[in-house]
């Protein structure tokens, strides 16, 4: 006798509803979408493996799950593990591609601090203020300790200029790449690793220029159309904000922004105007191909003739391809360019410009270009917001004619249009800007509603009209219209920032947070059945879990440099190294807009002790001190080795040479300690820090 109940009405249903859900996805191609997506996995499982990722492995096992899915696709029996088998080569691909860069796109790094004598060729130079340059130098010789990195990074005072190509020699006092300034942090030195840059430092005196740069160099040719560029901006409008801002507009170079404008610009939520992106793309070929479309448009034998639109469509392209010479050539860039030429490519094969297919497929392409940049902000922003703009715009494709009765104004349409981009955009980047960099730009939407409509209809049409007449000497007037359009926006996000104030920051987030949230939000957007929906529960339990990351009661520096503890009242006081860049990423994550928090530190020759909010942390400076210290302190903090130290918790050389930054907390009375590195030293880019005995 079977003892099975018998099926309801509901569960009935429910599995017919589901089966014809499942159906409509596949019908519309749907799940194919998320293959870019367990990709991306797959790269971020790659990142975070205590190991070396080794590319053999992970493509045997994608060669094995890509026959095993057709030899699954021509049997009946085993036709369900089709798409499973799929989805586990997109994962394998991600794990693969991040291998094969890890083993070919990275460089040798520097172990540890020196200072050699080199010689190279400059990749890259920015005045990053008066009379200091960022150089990165492609190195062809050098008297290195151990293997010589292809290229390093200098901060150079003194003269220049220092063209793109030329060749140089000097001496440089070089450092290690820094991990995370914290566990969970960005990994600063893994970036510069795969951008082939082994090692950071600052040169002894201005480099000598020893060769000029090869006369047919493309590289030297598109640095000096941008210094050209640059030096006219400057000569027309003088050094005022509105010049520096335009000049970062155009070719990139952010260098003569004032400080206080560019954190306006951020905590306004306005910041990603100087990211030369998606936007700024999508302005210069947009307007180009309206120009262009405009024009043949006048005769009508021609408009109707010929295909005008395509012809726009590569005058727009190739708008694109000279302002991303112009601009740098950045990551973001980079990334815009490639999602642009998707779009205008499948304008000249009469596709749709811009659907989830295009996206997916400008996904595929930059991931397949650069994998670790998956794990970049810039990546995760930009595509999030295009995701959940695409996947919004399809749904209301669907409804308009349901929702809405006859045609809008254009003015109420474009109002209307900003707005809802504007609102899905800056919620779509939210869980990534939180996370990243733990700050939400709480009057962000009017922010964006006011100062879009002035960068869109002023300032980048007059920027690109601009280019265009510099050759003829006529630039004065479009270059004063840009300028008086970004002194606005400069207004605007001022008045933003201040009445933001300190409301807008988070602290750090627990991964699962983001993930959470930006895995919900993908869910809405690339699914179409009722079952989108589920997004956003995803979405609920990231908020649900946001506010429990743990609040750091100590934090130590990978070289024991700056030191942090939280006192009596509740904020973090630290010693060492107060206000520099650790100190100030640390204030972040911990939600304190304190620029610096240099505490009531008691020092003597022994050492030095911050108050916690029970007991004392120490920081003994000699073996004496350390005894004493271990005796009587609640947490102790050595540049030391402390073999048998009986205080609760002990940070001491071992810990921090092998795992790097390392915080710790309170939990019901017992220290919890976590590390930026848990494994060790087992990537390619990581290096252990020399902790300076004191």
């Amino acid at each position: 006798m079977s003892l099975a109940l018998p099926r309801t009405r509901a569960n009935f249903d429910l599995r017919a509803r589901l089966a014809t859900w499942v159906e409509h996805e596949r019908a519309f191609g749907r799940f194919q979408l998320w293959l870019p997506v367990l990709a991306v996995a797959g790269i971020f499982v790659a990142v975070e493996l205590p190991l070396e990722i080794a590319p053999w492995w992970p493509g045997a096992a994608l060669i094995a799950a890509v026959s095993a899915r057709f030899a699954a696709g021509r049997s009946i029996r085993f036709a369900p593990l089709a798409a499973p088998l799929l989805a586990l080569a997109a994962f394998l691909a991600g794990m693969g591609a991040l291998g094969l860069e890890e083993r070919l796109g990275g460089t040798p790094v520097v172990r540890s601090a020196q200072t050699v004598e080199f010689s190279g060729r400059i990749v890259d130079a920015e005045v990053r203020e008066p009379g200091r340059v960022s150089a990165i130098v492609a190195v062809t010789e050098g008297s290195f300790r151990g293997a010589m990195p292809h290229r390093i990074r200098l901060s150079i005072r003194g003269s220049g200029p220092f063209p793109v190509g030329a060749a140089v020699r000097g001496k440089a006092r070089l450092f290690p790449l820094q991990g995370p300034v914290y566990p969970g942090g960005y990994d600063s030195g893994r970036r510069l690793y795969f951008d082939g840059i082994g090692a950071t430092g600052f040169a002894y005196g201005p480099p000598e220029v020893t060769a000029p740069p090869p006369p047919r160099s493309l590289p030297a040719l598109v640095d000096r159309l941008r210094s050209g560029v640059a030096e006219r901006i400057e000569a027309t409008l003088g050094q005022t904000p509105g010049a520096a801002f335009a000049t970062a507009l155009l070719v990139g170079r952010r260098g003569a922004m004032n400080a206080d404008d560019v954190e306006a610009l951020r905590v306004s939520g306005l910041g990603h105007i100087l990211a030369i992106s998606g936007l700024h793309m999508a302005l210069v070929a947009g307007s180009v191909f309206a120009a262009v479309r405009f024009l043949l448009a006048l005769w009508p034998r021609l408009a109707v003739s010929a295909p005008i639109r395509k012809w726009a469509a590569v005058a727009g392209l190739a708008a694109a391809t000279f302002y991303l010479a112009l601009s740098g050539g950045s990551v973001s860039t980079v990334r815009a360019y490639v999602m642009l030429v998707v779009a205008l490519a499948a304008i000249l094969l009469d596709r749709p410009a811009l659907t989830m297919r295009t996206v997916a497929v400008a996904a595929v392409v930059v991931i397949a270009m650069d994998p670790v940049c998956v794990t970049e902000p810039s990546f995760q922003m930009s595509f999030l917001a295009v995701v959940a703009l695409v996947g919004f715009y399809e749904w209301w494709s669907k409804q308009r004619t349901r929702l809405v009765r006859g045609r809008p104004w254009p003015v109420t349409a474009f109002v209307l249009g900003l707005l809802l981009t504007s609102l899905i955009a800056g919620l779509a980047t939210a869980p990534a800007a939180a996370y990243h960099f733990h700050r939400l730009a709480p009057f962000g939407l009017p922010a964006n509603l006011a100062a879009m409509p002035i960068v869109t209809i002023l300032v980048m049409p007059a920027g690109v009209l601009s280019l265009a007449l510099m050759p003829f000497g006529l630039e004065a007037l479009p270059l004063a219209l840009m300028r008086w359009g970004l002194d606005l926006v400069l207004g605007i996000a001022r008045a933003a920032a201040d009445a933001t104030g300190d409301a807008g920051l988070t602290g750090a987030l627990p991964p699962a947070a983001a993930i959470l949230a930006a895995f919900g939000l993908v869910w809405l957007a690339l699914f179409t059945a009722p079952w989108r929906l589920a997004g956003a529960l995803f979405i609920a339990g990231g908020l649900a879990v946001a506010p429990l990351a743990p609040r750091f009661d100590v934090m130590v520096s990978e070289t024991a440099e700056t030191i942090a503890a939280r006192g009596t009242d509740g904020r973090l006081a630290l010693m060492g190294d107060t206000d520099g860049f650790v100190a100030e990423l640390w204030l972040k994550a911990d939600a304190d807009p304190r620029t610096e928090a240099a505490g009531t530190a008691r020092c003597d020759p022994l050492g030095c002790t911050l108050p916690l909010g029970e007991g004392r942390l120490a920081r003994p400076v000699s073996p004496r001190a350390l005894a004493e210290d271990c005796a009587l302190a609640e947490v102790v903090v050595a540049a030391l080795t402390a073999v048998r130290c009986p205080a609760p918790l002990v940070i001491d050389r071992r810990t921090l040479v092998r795992h790097g930054a390392t915080v710790a907390w309170r939990n019901q009375g017992v220290w919890e300690v976590r590390t930026a590195r848990p494994y060790g030293v087992v990537r390619r880019w990581q290096v252990e820090p020399e902790v300076p005995y004191d």
